[in-house]
């Protein structure tokens, strides 16, 4: 089983500054949304022995959100803050706001380009993708564990498209994508055939209702 969080809203979006690598920290309206993802994943895992590892970007906004959500569940472990799980490296863009960050945008050719850097000193498409997914895949047996990990955007879609097989140059082609909001939950796992399935997507529930996200209705990882 494999949860996936997307930090909850950010300082970088209400005070209109870039993402990526961007440091930014969470709003009381962000805290308050992870929060409400948090209580209602401790809906699921209440009075289970479940073996959990939880992974997080090593930037503030996702490793705060993970902070809130472990001690939530009274995780007893500790946080793995991890480098590959960053968003997209903007460069010389992180820090700047939206309107200095237009004036030294490269802009592609075409929404096609998988080799080009949006920014000096950025990454690419297919060099982001594939630090994080080499990242997790060396870090973590994902049909084995049950994993939560916390991050971005850009990150969660990777985690995504791998689970599915693709890798950047399929996703272009078949011009596909999948919405991740912040602090939604989205939950991957095996379903009975031993297919890779998403069980839950961009879930944002919690933010209006208080029931649980039925994690345990689908296969996870056995303790031991």
């Amino acid at each position: 089983m494999i949860i996936l969080v997307r930090h909850g809203e950010a300082t970088h979006h209400t005070q209109s500054l870039t993402g990526g690598w961007t440091n930014s920290t969470l709003t009381k309206k962000g805290r308050a949304q992870i929060q409400a993802a948090a209580d209602k994943l401790a809906l699921d895992f209440a009075g289970r022995d479940v073996k959990l590892r939880i992974l997080a970007s090593d930037l503030e906004r996702a490793a705060e959100s993970a902070r809130i959500i472990a001690k939530t569940l009274h995780f007893a472990g500790e946080i793995e803050y991890c480098e590959f799980l960053r968003e997209k490296n903007n460069g010389v863009a992180a820090g700047m706001t939206e309107e200095d960050a237009k004036k030294i945008f490269c802009k592609p050719a075409s929404d096609q380009e998988l080799d080009h850097r949006n920014y000096p000193g950025g990454e690419t498409r297919n060099e982001f993708y594939l630090r994080n997914v080499e990242g997790l895949w060396a870090a973590a047996n994902l049909e084995k564990e049950n994993l939560l990990i916390v991050a971005h955007k850009g990150t969660v879609q990777n985690i995504i498209f791998r689970w599915l097989g693709m890798d950047m140059q399929q996703v272009v082609e078949h011009n596909y994508s999948v919405d991740v909001q912040p602090a939604s939950v989205t939950i991957l796992g095996v379903n009975k055939w031993h297919e890779h399935t998403i069980f839950r997507l961009n879930d944002i529930s919690h933010l209006t209702q208080e029931r649980g996200f039925g994690v345990f209705g689908f296969k996870y990882a056995k303790q031991g």
